[in-house]
């Protein structure tokens, strides 16, 4: 055994740790699920250039801090030498941020290629966001569908209805 002796602090704090790795992948999870149901696809991240700089703007900017937010506001010409080395920082976590997310939803768009076996283990996000999810799917499809036996109207407006019932 190594003569190397873990303080009872380093011990706690590693465990915690590891603890809230578990717990930021169900996060990851359930977000994916909730930008899925949301109608996002890796595909519009990637390519719609709007969607892109209105995500970022709106939404992984909101992971910086009020400073960081307000040294973005900055024109450059008004910032300090700090505050450009900050904003350069920033710029390059936005578009970090902005690719992790991406890499998600395409994992979960992976996923719901898979078969329910396949899925197994893996399915922890929680039951309302993966029925959002499909719900949406099915709008999607009654939609596009023709010929239908059934008001493929009175259809949506249900699933419409059901998705509203999810928080």
């Amino acid at each position: 055994m190594s003569a190397i002796k873990l303080a009872e602090a380093t011990v706690s704090f590693l465990v915690e740790t590891l603890k809230a790795e578990v717990s930021v992948a169900k996060r990851w999870v359930k977000s994916r699920d909730m930008l899925r149901a949301d109608g996002v696809t890796s595909e519009v991240m990637a390519n719609d250039e709007d969607f892109r700089k209105t995500f970022k703007s709106e939404v992984v900017m909101l992971s910086f801090t009020v400073a960081e937010q307000k040294i973005m506001a900055k024109p450059h010409t008004a910032l300090s030498d700090e505050e450009k080395i900050t904003k350069r920082w920033v710029q390059q976590q936005l578009g970090s941020r902005y690719a992790k997310v991406q890499a998600h939803v395409k994992k979960a768009e992976d996923e719901e290629k898979e078969t329910e076996e396949e899925r197994g283990a893996r399915r922890v996000a929680d039951m309302a966001s993966r029925l959002k999810r499909d719900l949406t799917a099915w709008i999607a499809k009654v939609e596009k569908a023709e010929k239908v036996t059934f008001s493929a109207v009175e259809m949506v407006k249900c699933l419409k209805a059901a998705s509203a019932l999810i928080k």
